[in-house]
């Protein structure tokens, strides 16, 4: 039996936490002792009281960024290394430091990982790290730079200040030198986790795409009456915008807005319009939805696709702006920004809804997702982690 460290150190709601439950479990299943590291273990509530698995919070030692709440301007992953804490000595190293002594009281032998860069650096020479994430997580780490997000993007940060930060840092814990920004994420295990359409690095790519471990559905006939189904923050600047939208919409809409209250839902509630204080099986919503709105997280674009329903991406960071330009480029989609909704924002629902070659896109995206499956990436998954496993 091996000790094996599950969890993820970025991200918001729970998308991470879903996507690395079931390799939690099938580790768990083949007489593993897993223990979960959450960045946000309040929105994880309701999962863990299903599935109890011991968990501790990940150390989060960034201050609060407000422009988090708004597309960054990045050019690659190094600038959110950044974000994470790697420009600055006084900050990674006690990032580090955290996890270190973490790592000494719970001495584990594997860590499975999704979005966790400071957590590989500090694992870097000590702790054999498998990755698992849905691709714009996982950049590509064989250069020793990180490649742009999209063509003629610039990093804000020279990465070359990013590597001596993190060899002061392993300087002073004792680690081995880092030669370059990509090297603490060229673990032992690099998995891919999503389709090839919605990977920012397909053209890159030299990891294995292996398929979501969660979240697909088979495809589904398009309703004839068109409905909605939202699924949003409400911290975040452009939803109230879309609310207003939707309030003012005749279109018959069910939502659930993550961390609205009762009195804001009262505030946006019409005739048709419902909302939800839980979030609801995807399935059933996808199923009477001839639309799907959302930030545009790779949990629910791929929902989405495989189900084959049109969709209208409200993007509130770089990874949910890449997703919403693939679903633009495959043809099942559109993004709007938010003085777009102020602008024209019924005239955007309206269209998007209603456009007949964005249904037919959708059907066919779907049944090409069928077609290709059946994916079977847990397999992949724990047998990269045994071998891990047994080589060490």
């Amino acid at each position: 039996m091996a000790r094996v460290l599950v969890g993820y150190e970025r991200g918001d709601s729970v998308g991470h936490y879903r996507r690395l439950l079931p390799v939690a479990e099938a580790l768990a299943a083949r007489g593993h002792q897993v223990t979960f590291f959450l960045r946000n273990p309040y929105d994880c509530r309701a999962q863990i009281t299903k599935n109890p698995f011991p968990f501790i919070p990940t150390p989060d030692l960034v201050p609060p960024n407000p422009a988090e709440r708004e597309p960054k301007r990045m050019g690659s992953y190094s600038d959110i290394m950044v974000y994470c804490g790697f420009g600055r000595l006084e900050t990674l190293f006690t990032a580090t430091l955290a996890w270190r002594t973490l790592f000494d009281q719970l001495r584990p032998d594997l860590i499975v990982c999704d979005h966790s860069p400071v957590t590989c650096f500090a694992a870097y020479g000590r702790i054999p790290v498998v990755q698992i994430g849905d691709g714009f997580t996982i950049p590509p780490a064989q250069d020793d730079v990180f490649p742009p997000f999209r063509a003629k993007k610039k990093v804000t940060v020279d990465p070359d200040q990013l590597v001596s930060v993190m060899n002061d840092v392993q300087g002073r814990l004792g680690g081995p030198r880092v030669p370059c920004v990509t090297a603490p994420l060229r673990t032992a295990g690099r998995l891919i986790c999503t389709l090839m359409g919605l990977d920012p690095y397909k053209d890159l790519r030299e990891d294995p795409v292996i398929g979501p471990t969660e979240g697909l559905q088979p495809p589904t006939p398009m309703p004839k009456t068109q409905s909605l189904f939202v699924y949003l923050g409400i911290d975040q600047r452009i939803t109230p915008r879309f609310l207003e939208v939707l309030k003012a919409s005749k279109l018959p809409a069910r939502a659930y807005i993550r961390g609205m209250t009762e009195e804001a839902a009262e505030t946006y509630a019409r005739p048709g319009l419902t909302f939800y204080k839980a979030p609801q099986p995807i399935d059933e919503m996808l199923r009477d939805a001839t639309m799907t709105v959302h930030h545009g997280g790779s949990g629910m674009c791929l929902a989405s696709c495989s189900a084959g329903r049109i969709q209208l991406a409200l993007p509130i960071h770089e990874e949910t702006l890449l997703n919403a330009r693939a679903l633009g480029r495959i043809g099942v989609g559109r993004m709007a920004t938010g003085k777009e909704l102020e602008e024209s924002g019924q005239e955007i629902l309206d269209e998007t809804v209603a456009d007949p070659r964005k249904a037919e896109r959708a059907r066919i995206i779907a049944e090409e997702i069928r077609d290709v499956g059946p994916f079977r990436p847990m397999e992949r998954i724990i047998e990269t982690c045994e071998s891990v496993l047994g080589g060490r």
